[in-house]
């Protein structure tokens, strides 16, 4: 009996274990444009295409950029297998605040067809003291789709790089 209770208590801390979030705190510098040119890319939130790498973003018909509103995003990338052949990931968020003040926006993954349980992010712009600014990236996550924790700082950093070249190439 003291067995099976041990390994019961066991398995239960692995499970507790193995769903802790992820945490993620990344930042890159933006050469060139200013906060303040930058922070209307950020609080365009419903046209997330133009600094973010997807392919289609849009939001709730006729609602303002607020707390609540909804934000749709398609992107079509080439399955693993064949290269010549496309797979479509789409993410419904929800965003939870945004301060022109302190150039955020906090934003929660509501569906997705990416197995991501829970993801809450924050996106800032921030002074750099010399020629550009400082983009933001936090991050929570549960973990999902199979990723380590490895395979999902590195996708991370890999889109903050294409944010930070997508808003480079505007100014």
């Amino acid at each position: 009996m003291a067995d099976i209770f041990l390994l019961l208590l066991l398995t239960s801390c692995q499970t507790i274990m193995a769903t802790k979030d992820w945490e993620l705190n990344l930042s890159a510098k933006i050469n060139g444009p200013t906060v303040d040119q930058v922070w209307p890319y950020l609080a365009d939130y419903c046209n997330l295409y133009k600094i973010y790498p997807t392919d289609v973003t849009f939001c709730d018909k006729g609602t303002k950029v607020q707390p609540g509103l909804n934000r749709y995003s398609l992107t079509k990338s080439p399955t693993p297998s064949d290269p010549n052949s496309t797979v479509v990931f789409w993410v419904a968020e929800e965003l939870l605040k945004i301060s022109a003040t302190e150039k955020y926006v906090t934003y929660e993954i509501q569906e997705n067809n990416r197995g991501i349980d829970k993801l809450i992010a924050t996106m800032q712009v921030l002074p750099s003291g010399d020629n550009g600014c400082k983009f933001k990236w936090t991050i929570v996550a549960s973990p999902f789709g199979g990723l380590t924790h490895k395979v999902f700082v590195e996708s991370f950093e890999g889109f903050l790089s294409s944010i930070v070249s997508l808003i480079e190439n505007l100014f």
